[in-house]
């Protein structure tokens, strides 16, 4: 018995090969834990863009487009001048092809609160809301347990009223 402890103890006290071990178990977590901040990063960031630029859209329709083209405009002229506002107000950060905007008009908060629609168009005095999604694309396979899907669709949304 006396024989056999001294062997033991030898291999036990032995740490030569301990810490490639140690760096194969915690590296994939630390990189996993990077890539994950990167994604988060990702969507935070989508969010605060579309903000920018349902803000910046809203500006655009308001305060430079005649009150002509501002009465009949549809989503898809709107999905045109955002497409033309959204590389100079946020590069390459966002997909322009992947933005999405509606717009709806309401006679007052109200009823946009509750989601009574005005069938007609943006008269002077009632609230246009314009509404801007984007799908963030996530990087790390893993994130779909913290999100329901490989996307995640961030949305904005602006309210004006229009002018009287």
């Amino acid at each position: 018995m006396s024989a056999i402890a001294p062997g033991f103890r030898k291999i036990v006290s032995d740490c030569r090969g301990s810490l490639p071990v140690e760096f194969a178990i915690i590296l994939p977590l630390v990189f996993a834990l990077v890539f994950g901040v990167i994604d988060v990063s990702r969507v935070l960031l989508a969010r605060s863009l579309l903000d920018h630029l349902a803000v910046s859209l809203s500006d655009e329709v308001k305060f430079r487009a005649p009150e002509t083209v501002r009465s009949g405009l549809t989503e898809e002229a709107l999905q045109v001048k955002l497409s033309t506002l959204a590389p100079d107000l946020v590069g390459g950060l966002i997909d322009v092809t992947r933005l999405g905007v509606s717009v709806r008009h309401y006679a007052s908060l109200a009823d946009f609160v509750s989601g009574n629609v005005l069938l007609e168009e943006g008269r002077p005095g009632a609230l246009t809301a314009y509404h801007l999604d984007y799908a963030v694309t996530l990087i790390t396979p893993f994130m779909n347990y913290l999100y329901s899907s490989e996307e995640v669709t961030k949305s904005a949304v602006v309210v004006v009223k229009n002018g009287l």
